[in-house]
């Protein structure tokens, strides 16, 4: 299993370069346990690492189903991650190898910046290097959340200028002595996605200019006041609960009427409302952890969830009503939903059931403009608006 830096990392290295007070304020707070979804992402990096070890490929993939990789019986590779996940990830590695020429590689290496900063270091899924003497940054990303963005992507970038500084591994600092450029990848098969991975190829100086900043911001995180600041960057802060920047987003929202607000300050507006949703949930979070660890909070107590009735004995249950009534009127059955089909049998979905299904909107919302599905465009509403600017220009008017 891979081990993380507490100072900076691959996954805290945006958190700390963009708030350097982050370091202090997590460090207050008590220790999480993992979410399921984070073991199971762990599953499934140990799974990748046997499978290119091994060079499993195709249906000997197969072979995993049912292990439990050292996590626990109470997870284990099912045909569902094998299908989903491990198959595209696989399939996506190779394709790389063979359409880049990817020559040597190293899997689920550990890299140390601790010529720079003492005590940083990272694992990095799959270091590689091109005919083209390019450095590969790969990570697997195996959740089926929004996409991650690999242009200037930070934790790859922090990988690699741990491998091109690295000093404590002779093996690694051989394999990166005569590198021109750095490609970072990430691969992430997602459910509904056809794009399996991204590239985005930078340069070293890109990279040094990272590992500059990274130094920087370790130095203000040591620092009596170091620099806070609340951004998209706080997505996997632990600190959250406590941070003054939160705290101060949330004091400021209060003075404001969203109902009175401009379509400039809805912008403003929904960019604090974006990370104050998170925060809010965290206090929450942090608020029933404490609860449940028998401390006592003034005004809140733990409750039971609102009940939810359910059959104690379904078979039972269901002899006696059918005594009564018909089994059309007791039993309720509706067909499997298009994913489903397609994660019983892709092969077979793919040839005879996508004529039949359609990718249909439930409605619309809202998004940033870097979420990359197109804008939706009300003709009627851009009419009024343009006819309104017009009329105000024609009569002098201004707002």
């Amino acid at each position: 299993m891979s081990e993380h830096s507490t100072i900076i990392g691959g996954s805290k290295a945006a958190q700390r370069i963009n708030c350097p007070a982050s370091y202090k304020l997590e460090e207050k707070m008590p220790k999480q346990v993992g979410s399921d979804y984070a073991r199971e992402g762990s599953m499934l990096h140990a799974a990748m690492e046997l499978i290119l070890a091994s060079e499993l490929r195709g249906k000997d993939l197969d072979q995993l189903v049912g292990q439990d990789l050292g996590f626990g019986d109470d997870l284990i590779v099912t045909i569902d991650h094998v299908r989903n996940k491990l198959a595209p990830a696989t399939d996506a590695f190779w394709e790389l190898v063979g359409e880049h020429r990817i020559e040597d590689w190293f899997v689920e290496a550990k890299v140390s910046l601790g010529a720079v900063i003492p005590g940083a270091f990272g694992t990095c899924d799959v270091l590689a290097k091109d005919s083209r003497k390019r450095l590969w940054v790969i990570d697997w990303k195996f959740g089926d959340g929004v996409a991650v963005d690999v242009e200037g992507n930070y934790q790859l970038g922090f990988y690699a200028g741990c491998a091109l500084y690295e000093n404590e591994d002779e093996e690694i600092n051989a394999f990166t002595a005569d590198v021109t450029g750095v490609v970072c990848c990430i691969v992430q098969p997602r459910a509904g996605s056809n794009r399996t991975y991204d590239t985005w190829e930078t340069t070293i100086d890109w990279v040094e200019d990272l590992v500059d900043l990274a130094v920087k911001a370790v130095e203000q995180a040591q620092a009596p006041e170091p620099p806070i600041k609340a951004g998209p960057h706080c997505r996997w802060c632990s600190a959250r609960p406590i941070c003054p920047a939160h705290t101060a987003l949330a004091t400021d929202a209060l003075t404001h009427t969203p109902g009175s607000a401009t379509t400039v300050e809805l912008s403003v507006l929904l960019e604090k409302a974006e990370l104050l949703k998170r925060w809010v949930n965290d206090v929450y979070a942090l608020a029933q952890c404490e609860l449940e660890n028998g401390a006592t909070i003034p005004g809140w107590k733990l409750v039971p969830k609102q009940p939810r009735r359910q059959w104690v004995d379904e078979l039972n249950a269901e002899a006696r009503l059918r005594k009564k009534f018909r089994k059309i009127d007791i039993v309720k059955e509706t067909l499997i939903s298009p994913t489903q089909a397609e994660k019983l049998n892709k092969k077979f979905y793919d040839k005879w059931l996508t004529p039949l299904v359609e990718s249909k909107s439930s409605g619309l919302t809202i998004a940033p403009d870097s979420d990359k599905r197109e804008a939706v465009v009300n003709p009627f509403a851009l009419l009024a608006n343009a006819l309104q600017d017009a009329n105000i220009k024609a009569n002098g008017e201004t707002k």
